[in-house]
């Protein structure tokens, strides 16, 4: 049954709620993987992939009110390219009915007409995604040429055609061996453009490439990166562990308690990075029993490999260490901008 939208205010209220409790509040929905570039670190354009059926607005309505029995959430709308999905509009409308909708993409299909209707919509934050300050090694990583320029034209649109001041736009760059450097002069961009920069740690779990961390000491320089520059508003707390990531991984990981990922099918699982243990299925069982199910696979599992923005933020802003900045930063990330206006 459909169940009428809960105001933005009472959303607000339910979610700070659940963060005090230690409930789920973010979830990572896959709604296709299609995809109209082949990154390098990402597997998902790859066969295995291939003709997965993709989420329908009917599908999405149901895990929306079915998310909503246990409080709103933040849900990450993923893919594979989210703006190849025929139907995004409507299911951002949908889960915008209770939660807050939010979306990465990288960029290269953003028009001025599906920006404004992902808005209106209700979509809350839209990151574009930029590794490197170089269109020629941007471009490389993606496998497609051009994709650079898309991403930074996308970012002025997006800012450009936002409805409310607390609709957000950032850069978002993973974070790699080979483009720490790039982070400052991408924030300089960010700076220039009146938007905001965040930074993701690269998943040892996610795709085929030769994994190569950054090197020892990258959080030393992250923060120095924050102290110098307002507009990279990646959480202190988060990037201030990017070391101890790389060299012996951050645990215990909460994955399963405080956040789980859903795939095109409503197959739930406690990551993204083990789609193939689900502990359910959101479109045909109760959410009572796959909350079960999850928290008993978040105790037995072991790992704590990934230290990427879904699981790293969460965790750090219910952790007490660096919390006055980490709330700082919180604000700064999510803080109305005024339209028509800069950061």
């Amino acid at each position: 049954m459909t169940r009428r939208p809960t105001t933005h205010w009472a959303r607000k209220l339910r979610y700070a709620w659940s963060f005090v409790a230690g409930r789920i509040v973010h979830v990572n929905l896959q709604v296709l993987y299609d995809c109209n570039c082949r990154c390098r670190i990402c597997d998902f354009w790859r066969g295995a992939y291939a003709n997965r059926p993709r989420l329908s607005v009917e599908q999405a309505g149901t895990v929306a009110d079915k998310l909503n029995e246990i409080g709103p959430q933040i849900i990450s709308i993923g893919g594979g390219e989210p703006l190849l999905h025929p139907e995004l509009e409507a299911i951002a409308r949908a889960l915008a009915r209770h939660h807050f909708p939010v979306l990465i993409t990288n960029g290269t299909l953003v028009t001025p007409g599906k920006a404004r209707a992902l808005w209106s919509a209700g979509m809350m934050e839209i990151s574009v995604s930029v590794d490197y300050a170089s269109a020629r090694r941007h471009d490389a990583q993606r496998g497609l040429p051009g994709a650079f320029d898309q991403a930074l034209k996308a970012l002025e649109i997006l800012h450009a055609t936002r409805c409310h001041a607390e609709q957000r736009v950032h850069m978002i760059s993973v974070l790699m061996d080979d483009n720490l450097d790039d982070a400052e002069p991408l924030i300089e961009q960010c700076e220039g453009m009146g938007i905001t920069y965040l930074l993701t740690l690269c998943s040892p779990g996610r795709g085929p490439m030769t994994k190569r961390p950054p090197a020892a000491g990258v959080s030393r320089r992250l923060l120095d990166l924050k102290r110098r520059h307002p507009h990279f508003v990646a959480l202190r707390g988060y990037v201030g562990r990017f070391t101890e990531a790389i060299a012996r991984g951050v645990g215990p990981c909460q994955a399963g308690r405080l956040l789980c990922n859903i795939d095109t099918q409503g197959d739930v699982t406690f990551c993204i990075d083990h789609s193939g243990n689900p502990a359910g299925n959101i479109l045909r069982d109760s959410m009572s029993d796959i909350v079960e199910r999850l928290r008993r696979q978040h105790q037995a599992s072991p790992c704590r490999h990934c230290w990427t923005s879904c699981r790293g933020s969460v965790e750090t802003i219910r952790s007490l260490r660096r919390l006055p900045g980490n709330l700082c930063d919180y604000w700064q990330m999510a803080r109305p901008v005024k339209l028509g206006g800069r950061f």
